[in-house]
């Protein structure tokens, strides 16, 4: 017996569908930074926005909060943009009021939220990472630091070389820029302590991208796409990108067993594996394909 339903060549469906999730941002981002002219509230947007999508990927026994967290020794964070919290394992110690304070131990993840990414943002978070990392849990176990940047303030490789140059204690446990779909995971076992990539990728009826470093090869019917690393043209992956920090987002609650995400590997591995990688030398950063 065979099957009507039509395969479609490309890249597999749940990427896709985290590339038009990625998109869908990019437009809310956008049209807030026209609609709205005051700075905070365009990030209150954007946070909002963030949010409202992160919410819907985890599982019930968790919930978004934005506020500060605090511990028993009187520590507490700086305000964190979004915060994921058990459901079942704490007690809400703080339910008589609109509750802004969270106990360390009931804290499974904290993602801040950027609008656009500068280098004095960059400087910003490493402040915020520093003062998170000196909180004390009963449980030994201060939870995961994440940044999630709408836009770009710099170009891939600038943005790869903010992060690699801040001090260890000082950076998140990994990030995203959306619209560059510049993706970075600590990693104590590679040079840096950081892996930083751009996940590339064709379109659907394009050929394979020529080498990265000699255009003068590119043949009839190679892709046209966007974004210069070394100069050359590439297509970013968006969809790869998003599921990247979608992985390690639930990776983090997984660590704290509240997901279970061992069935998810065999959607997560047809992540289109072909990239950028950014890596540090003593003459500045390279880009390896």
């Amino acid at each position: 017996m065979t099957s009507d339903v039509k395969q479609e060549p490309g890249e597999p469906k749940v990427q896709r569908y985290w590339a038009a999730v990625a998109k869908r941002l990019g437009i809310e981002s956008r049209e807030m930074a026209g609609l709205i002219n005051h700075n905070g509230e365009r990030g209150r947007a954007n946070e909002d926005s963030f949010g409202a999508l992160f919410v819907k990927m985890l599982p019930p026994s968790v919930r978004v909060a934005t506020g500060e967290i605090i511990d028993a020794e009187g520590g507490a964070s700086p305000q964190i943009d979004t915060l994921v919290l058990s459901n079942t394992v704490h007690p809400i110690l703080f339910a008589q009021t609109e509750e802004m304070l969270f106990p360390v131990e009931s804290v499974l993840l904290c993602v801040e939220v950027k609008s656009t990414l500068t280098s004095e943002e960059v400087a910003d978070i490493a402040k915020k990472v520093q003062k998170h990392r000196k909180l004390k849990s009963s449980t030994g176990e201060v939870p995961s630091f994440a940044v999630f940047a709408h836009k770009a303030g710099g170009t891939p490789k600038t943005i790869a070389k903010w992060f690699f140059d801040l001090e260890p204690q000082c950076r998140p446990e990994f990030f995203l820029v959306n619209d560059s779909a510049v993706f970075g995971v600590a990693d104590a076992s590679i040079g840096g302590g950081y892996r930083v990539v751009m996940p590339i990728a064709p379109a659907p009826g394009e050929t394979d991208t020529y080498p990265f470093n000699d255009p003068a090869t590119a043949g009839p019917g190679s892709w046209k796409p966007i974004g210069l690393p070394k100069g050359d043209q590439v297509r970013v992956d968006h969809g790869a990108a998003m599921l990247l920090f979608v992985r390690e987002s639930l990776k983090a609650l997984s660590e704290r067993k509240h997901a279970e995400i061992d069935w998810l590997a065999g959607y997560l591995e047809k992540i289109q594996q072909q990239h950028i990688r950014y890596v540090p030398q003593e003459d500045g950063l390279i880009e390896r394909p």
